[in-house]
């Protein structure tokens, strides 16, 4: 797993993670490395978390937007509306990403 993120870190980055060198300074480099690598590692997985909120979220906003009177696109489109209760759960989703991208962090 290691190997994989240093692999992945190099990859997206173009930087070396661990450089030749005597014994002792090298595991001490590559353990700065290895901090390094798992900060960036967190903050694009943090990121990619984000994104796939806003993704998720605006699915539900559309999903229950198309499905509201005077829009029925699925009435339309497939001679029927959607279940209400998929309906409420893709509203219930949309609401709870709000919830979560708006509560203050701890830190």
């Amino acid at each position: 797993l290691d190997e994989a993120r240093r692999r992945y870190y190099h990859h997206h980055y173009g930087e070396s993670t661990s450089t030749p060198s005597s014994s002792s300074s090298s595991s001490r480099d590559k353990d700065s490395d290895d901090s390094g690598a798992h900060q960036a590692l967190k903050k694009i997985e943090q990121k990619h978390f984000e994104l796939f909120l806003a993704l998720l979220k605006s699915i539900c906003d559309v999903t229950v937007f198309s499905n509201n009177p005077g829009i029925d696109l699925h009435l339309k489109l497939r001679g029927k509306k959607n279940h209400e209760g998929f309906h409420c759960l893709c509203g219930l989703i949309s609401a709870s990403t709000v919830l979560y991208n708006n509560f203050p962090n701890a830190e």
